[in-house]
């Protein structure tokens, strides 16, 4: 131990009895601003064993506690070593089904066991939704519901500390005892010999040692068979009919090594980097999707000049898939040299020779008899009739050559249009069902009212000099459109 440590250990010892004889008597913490972790005078406990003894020591404090209270602590304690910190989920409805209690009474002894500072909140439970906060933007339909689980934290009233002479370093939950008083160091002892008596005695009847929550241990090896020793490989013939199985692998696997799925990744980075069309894949897939090529002895290079030779235009929605499609129907077809071996077999229909598979869908159809008994009673002899017609009556006529037709007759077409200037005017025509005059007919009408317009614009560019000219005053509008001089 360093020497400031003992320094302070010894200053403690010093003012252990003004500490002890200035130590208030208990007080319930009613205030539930009090109860937590943050803000309690308790100390945090980990072992369920010092908790309950603390429990026994300080429920008789309470004037509502009783046996029922020792039992809801126990059912507590029996869960702390699920926890490092010794943190025990509230779990209300499981806690009723496993002591036979009403919601009621639990909730109230849990809430002694809180104002006698044996417990203390490290979060409240609440029905809101934790994954909308835990994922964010992730969160979408289908993500789930969870609520947020009421927690409570084992610990121990500074009473208690107090009564076992007992020293605390810092304040609230996070102080720890750090030196002892002489009658709390001799009931420390005394408590230290006890464990050694107990765990001596579990070691004497065979008992397991008792491990942290985080001790896992193996199991025990069972014992290497004892093998002679082979000089030669005849010495022991093997047994008849042992023919040795071929490696099974495990469903989903694809009986590739990790070091050769390394390798087909790096094989596909570099075809990635010729084939433009292959940038978009997933370097696993690619790799995947090029084993046949790799089987086959196939470089980088040589692959890419293959994949280039397919002249692609456009790229393929699933490259991956369309690589191992092609590999195939290349190899299948004979325009690409890889050995069967390499391509993974394809599960072929069964040709039906005898007909079975026909007759087996003609009696599936069965199943669906209103429309199955239509076609049998009605459509089926038709059809048979001008099947067999028609392949009676030689070769078809070829058909007429095509010609481009328009969509309606031209004269209906001109009768469609209007003789308005404004679209609004020719979509009335239409609905009204009006029969425009032809086209000819319309620009004769508008040539005519383009001459008359043009006549009386000179006429009226003629009267207007000859006003000048005589200085006469200058007519109204209705006099100009009358013609009066």
């Amino acid at each position: 131990m360093m020497q400031h440590v003992c320094c302070r250990c010894q200053g403690l010892l010093a003012a252990a009895a003004e500490k002890l004889a200035e130590e208030p008597p208990l007080s319930l913490v009613t205030e539930a601003s009090d109860q937590h972790i943050s803000s309690t005078c308790s100390r945090r406990l980990r072992d369920p064993n010092e908790w309950l003894a603390a429990v026994e020591d300080g429920v008789d404090a309470h004037p509502h506690s009783s046996d029922t209270t020792l039992r809801v602590a126990r059912d507590i304690a029996a869960r702390m070593p699920h926890s490092k910190d010794g943190h025990v989920a509230y779990a209300l409805r499981d806690m009723m089904k496993r002591l036979g209690l009403a919601r009621s009474t639990v909730t109230a002894h849990v809430r002694i066991l809180r104002e006698l500072g044996l417990l203390a909140w490290v979060s409240h439970g609440s029905s809101h939704n934790i994954l909308r906060d835990r994922l964010g933007d992730r969160f979408g339909p289908g993500a789930g519901y969870r609520g947020t689980a009421t927690i409570y934290a084992p610990c121990a009233p500074p009473t208690w500390d107090h009564a076992r002479g007992r020293l605390r370093d810092g304040h609230g939950y996070h102080s720890r005892i750090r030196a002892y008083t002489p009658h709390g160091r001799a009931q420390a002892v005394a408590a230290a010999r006890v464990r050694a008596a107990a765990r001596a005695r579990d070691s004497h009847s065979g008992a397991k040692a008792r491990r942290t929550p985080s001790f896992t241990s193996l199991p025990t090896p069972p014992p290497a068979p004892e093998v002679e020793e082979i000089n030669t490989p005849r010495a022991r013939p093997a047994k008849p009919g042992a023919a040795r199985r071929p490696a099974r692998h495990r469903r989903g696997s694809t009986g590739y090594t990790p070091q050769q799925t390394k390798a087909a990744i790096t094989y596909a980075q570099r075809v990635r980097l010729e084939v433009w069309w292959t940038q978009a894949i997933c370097e696993r897939r690619l790799g995947h999707a090029l084993r046949p090529l790799i089987k086959a002895g196939y470089t980088p290079q040589e692959a890419a000049c293959e994949l280039t030779g397919w002249g692609l235009r456009l790229r393929p929605y699933d490259a991956a898939a369309y690589i191992r499609a092609e590999l195939h129907r290349r190899t299948v077809a004979g325009l690409l040299a890889l050995p069967h071996s390499t391509m993974d077999p394809r599960k072929q229909a069964p040709g039906d020779e005898q007909g079975r598979r026909y007759a087996v869908m003609l009696a599936r159809r069965e199943q669906h008899r209103p429309a199955y008994l239509r076609y049998r009673e009605q459509l089926a002899d038709p059809l048979r009739a001008a099947l067999g017609k028609i392949a009676t009556s030689g070769p078809p006529e070829p058909l007429p050559p095509w010609k481009p037709m328009p969509r309606e007759p031209e004269e209906e077409f001109f009768a469609s249009l209007a003789h308005q200037r404004s679209p609004l005017e020719a979509y009335r025509a239409r609905i009204s069902n009006t029969t425009p005059p032809r086209p000819d007919e319309t620009l004769s009408t508008q040539k005519e009212d383009w001459t008359a317009a043009a006549d009386q614009a000179q006429a009226a560019a003629a009267f207007e000099r000859l006003r000048h000219e005589l200085a006469l005053p200058r007519p109204s509008r209705l006099n100009m459109a009358t013609g009066s001089a």
